[in-house]
């Protein structure tokens, strides 16, 4: 299926020599199609600076009524010309819009490629956003040449050499286009982001951010009311949220946390804490998601599926920052993807130097609790964290994610203990599976295949001691006041070949609003295998 493709089209270009007055030209040119007031100072800017024999586009993708009216008209527009041009259209519209991004007309404020003799043809575009913008060398070929004698004033008198152009590659990418579709259609209505990725491969067969836009808004100049709709859209429509949105992992976390742990030798499977609700540290009291009495006696992997806050907290103790810390950048924390989209986010994993030279502040058990649900300094990308979840599901290797596809499969072995990777998938399929546990709800089976994951809940404001006490109605929270839901999971547990996160910001709880959403798109994946 065709993501992004050009279609011939004609185009009105204005050649500066042959037209006088060519600032009345373009106004009279609007007259019979109409051209916004920035964009008539656009094409009057660009005539001036541009050599008296160049043409500069006005107006493309005209319609056979347009080219018709023009040639009627073309006593009084002198200058003016039809001329066959190649037009950049994404068919799928809405449905890739992050992955394949768009082209834009180039423009003064553009640095980059200004010697490029494409830039002399007129409506050249560049690529502004996903692979059209990563991939554009690849994509849009090499011009020929014409190597020619000029005269004083530039102008072309003799050919001497010239070579023949290269065409642009074409590019095959990794998603699943029917499981793109589905996974944006869970998402509607919400802002967030959902990925799913091959655990074994690191094929990204669907990337969804939502909300999403239609590319084809930018081809020609957009308009100053579209351009106003997206960029005061609260929900940031043009934000690919995958790769560029950085959260909290709340208790996703605990799975590094876990793992940490158990590599580090200073907590077993067996490790049991009694939890009551909360802890104190000092005078500061830290307390469970689950009230009083609290959870009470639990050992890791029954932490792990109930999300007890005080067994971490308590666990985080005896494991350590530092070993966290470690762990958390072995599973690719705070480090870019590699993904092939640009401008990428890294995230934040902490350490105590960091935080000395930010705050001028030393480490402090606080900032180890903190941690150790995945709250506090640390923040990361939706796109990291379902490497992380695959790195646990496929044994420990951090594979790279990518969206073109490829022969050969990057990746590197943690190094990770078989027996400790098996623990914190127990705690990961009891998530889901176990009665009682906080994705319980979500949990599926197809035929003998099942679904592990991880719920997580995280706080975009400090929850006063009032708040707490009192219980907090959602309802009476604006909607950027409250709390990001996120899920992280695999499936099939057997034998796993898919791994997914889904984070709805401002959403509510994990377990309530986006484990349901993985869960339809992690089946409907596994489904579109058999």
């Amino acid at each position: 299926m065709v993501l992004a493709d050009n279609s011939k089209t004609f185009q009105a270009v204005l050649i500066k020599e042959q037209s006088p007055d060519y600032k009345q030209v373009v106004k009279k040119f609007s007259k019979l199609i109409p051209l916004a007031e920035e964009e008539q100072e656009r094409i009057i800017k660009e005539i001036s600076r541009k050599r008296a024999f160049m043409p500069v586009q006005v107006k493309d993708n005209l319609s056979t009524k347009d080219v018709a009216l023009l040639h009627l008209n073309s006593p009084d527009l002198p200058g003016i010309q039809i001329e066959e041009g190649i037009m950049r259209s994404y068919p799928q519209k809405l449905l890739h819009a992050h992955t394949i991004g768009y082209v834009s007309l180039f423009s003064d404020s553009d640095t980059k490629d200004k010697d490029n003799p494409l830039l002399d043809l007129p409506g050249y575009r560049i690529g502004r956003t996903g692979l059209e913008k990563s991939q554009q060398n690849i994509l849009e070929g090499q011009p020929g040449q014409k190597k020619t004698e000029v005269n004083a004033a530039g102008r072309s008198i003799r050919l001497l050499e010239k070579t023949k152009s290269t065409p642009g590659q074409d590019l095959y990418l990794t998603i699943d286009n029917r499981l793109q579709e589905y996974s944006q259609s869970v998402l509607s209505g919400v802002a967030g982001s959902a990925v799913v990725m091959d655990v074994k491969t690191g094929d990204i067969i669907a990337m969804v951010s939502a909300p999403t836009f239609d590319p084809n808004l930018f081809l020609s100049p957009i308009s100053v009311k579209n351009w106003n709709k997206l960029m005061n859209d609260k929900k940031k429509p043009l934000q690919n949220k995958a790769l560029h949105g950085v959260y909290s992992p709340g208790s996703i976390f605990k799975l590094v946390v876990s793992l940490a742990g158990l590599e580090s030798k200073t907590i077993k499977s067996s490790t049991t804490i009694n939890c009551t609700g909360k802890t104190k540290l000092g005078n500061q009291l830290f307390h469970c998601w689950k009230k009083e009495p609290g959870h009470g006696y639990i050992n890791l992997i029954e932490a792990i599926a109930a999300s007890c806050d005080v067994y971490f907290y308590e666990a985080s103790q005896k494991i350590g920052a530092e070993n966290i810390l470690k762990v958390a950048r072995k599973l690719g924390f705070g480090q870019k993807t590699n993904i092939e989209l640009p401008d990428e986010k890294t995230g934040l994993v902490p350490s105590f130097e960091w935080k000395k030279k930010k705050y001028n502040e030393s480490w402090r058990m606080g900032d180890t609790f903190n941690l150790s649900i995945g709250q506090g300094f640390l923040n990361v990308t939706p796109l990291q964290i379902v490497r992380a979840v695959a790195a646990i599901a496929n044994g420990g290797k951090l594979v790279e994610p990518h969206l073109i596809k490829r022969k050969e499969v990057k990746s590197k072995d943690l190094g990770f203990l078989p027996e400790n990777l098996a623990v914190v998938r127990q705690g990961m399929f009891q998530v889901v599976n176990q009665p009682g546990a906080t994705a319980y709800g979500a949990r599926f089976n197809i035929g003998g295949m099942k679904m592990a994951g991880k719920t997580a809940t995280t706080q975009v404001r400090r929850i006063t001691l009032e708040e707490r006490e009192k219980g907090i109605n959602e309802k009476e929270i604006p909607w950027e006041y409250k709390d990001h839901a996120l899920f992280a999971a695999y499936a099939p547990t057997n034998n796993p070949r898919y791994a997914t996160v889904v984070v709805v910001e401002h959403g509510g709880g994990g377990s309530r609003v986006a484990a349901p959403l993985a869960s339809k798109i992690l089946q409907k994946a596994l489904l579109l295998d058999m």
